[in-house]
């Protein structure tokens, strides 16, 4: 039990949780990372109840790695702001306990690492799911029947499942006509005149 009330033992274990949780955020599915994450959070928040804990202090280690691993996934131009966190779990980790203190060493090794963690894997999990995600918008667009609602002459516009989309195409078409998308270059698809039989 002596072990386990050790402040840098209990320091390695919340930084475990809170980054177990992160990777679970990054990689959504069976939500196995983020129940482990969150119980291994729970019992160092038990474990720090039987020391003289600065709850303060707690919440804002929390908030600082939170602030750290979440800004890149809800906005990517948030990355640099989000080095911010790290600042703040630092200063945290510092304030922690009131009677001992976590070895300056970790605390720097654990900023260290959740740099490292976060730009060699994670930030590569995430662009991997966007690139995923561009592709099978992509190829779900693809095929896909719709209007001509302005004239194309090389470049016009279409409405595709309920969207008005800024289309091109190799053909004058009409408005009016029917067209089915043949690929699709970020919001400009190229379409072409739908044969009779693909026409809705």
């Amino acid at each position: 039990m002596e072990f386990l009330t050790d402040p840098n033992v209990i320091y390695l274990l919340i930084m475990a949780g809170l980054w177990i949780s992160a990777t679970g955020t990054y990689i959504p599915g069976t939500g196995i990372a983020e129940i482990g994450g969150a119980g291994l959070i729970l019992a160092t928040l038990y474990l720090m109840s039987l020391l003289a804990t600065n709850w303060i202090a707690v919440i804002a280690l929390v908030a600082g790695a939170s602030l750290f691993f979440l800004l890149p996934l809800l906005k990517s131009e948030w990355e640099n702001l989000a080095v911010a966190g790290l600042g703040v779990q630092a200063i945290a980790s510092f304030l922690l306990f009131a009677e001992a203190s976590v070895s300056p060493f970790l605390i720097l090794f654990g900023v260290l690492l959740a740099w490292a963690y976060h730009r060699s894997i994670l930030r590569s999990i995430l662009q991997q799911r966007l690139e995923l995600s561009s592709t099978q918008k992509d190829a779900f667009l693809v095929g896909a029947r719709g209007r001509v609602m302005a004239d194309i002459e090389d470049r016009g516009t279409v409405q595709v499942r309920g969207e008005l989309w800024t289309a091109r195409s190799r053909a004058r078409l009409e408005s009016g006509t029917e067209v089915v998308v043949t690929r699709q270059d970020g919001l400009e698809l190229q379409v072409e005149k739908a044969k009779r039989e693909e026409a809705k």
